[in-house]
């Protein structure tokens, strides 16, 4: 599902939507021309009707969400430099879908897989967001090998721990001891 006030890109999005085809405004009615690639990206009915009883939820999720994430910056906070939560523009209210940490592994003397492991076996998941695009098998055959620093300092770093709307902060202050405890060695 896609919202936008921009008629152009509405146009262009339905084009895509519905096989790249477009019906001249005169003309056979069953005429349409293709100038570009497109898809078939329809929702079922039954999906868009789903999805619009989720929209009337999505001030109480973002809500929620924001506070989990702000009570996750506070609780981490006295884990820094090893561990910071990633840094978002000051001037934004985001509503995060990840709660992504960045941990210096080396300083502390494990490694990411023995830390995600330690969370696993107490019962917390994690995961990692993301796997650098251009390491993947399908661009480094189209661009070749190519170094991005940033993306693989990140990489390297990241820790994604749970966020979801259905968290309370206990389960957040959870989490962060669950974490203090897989980084000690």
């Amino acid at each position: 599902m896609i919202t936008t006030s921009d008629p152009n890109l509405a146009a262009r999005l339905r084009t895509f939507r519905s096989h790249g085809m477009i019906r001249p405004a005169d003309g056979e009615p069953w005429r349409y021309d293709m100038p570009e690639l497109g898809y078939n990206y329809r929702l079922p009915d039954i999906l868009c009707a789903l999805g619009q009883s989720q929209l009337k939820k999505l001030p109480r999720f973002a809500a929620q969400r924001q506070a989990l994430a702000a009570r996750y910056d506070a609780a981490l906070a006295d884990l820094a430099p090893q561990v910071r939560v990633a840094t978002r523009p000051a001037w934004s209210q985001p509503v995060l879908h990840l709660m992504v940490v960045l941990i210096d592994f080396e300083s502390i003397g494990q490694t990411r897989h023995q830390v995600v492991e330690r969370l696993k076996t107490a019962g917390v998941g994690t995961q990692v967001h993301y796997i650098p695009v251009h390491t993947q098998p399908y661009y480094r055959m189209r661009y070749g090998e190519l170094s991005l620093p940033g993306a693989e300092a990140w990489y390297e770093s990241c820790l994604t721990l749970p966020l979801y709307p259905g968290m309370t902060f206990d389960d957040v202050d959870h989490v962060v001891t669950t974490l203090r405890n897989a980084l000690k060695p």
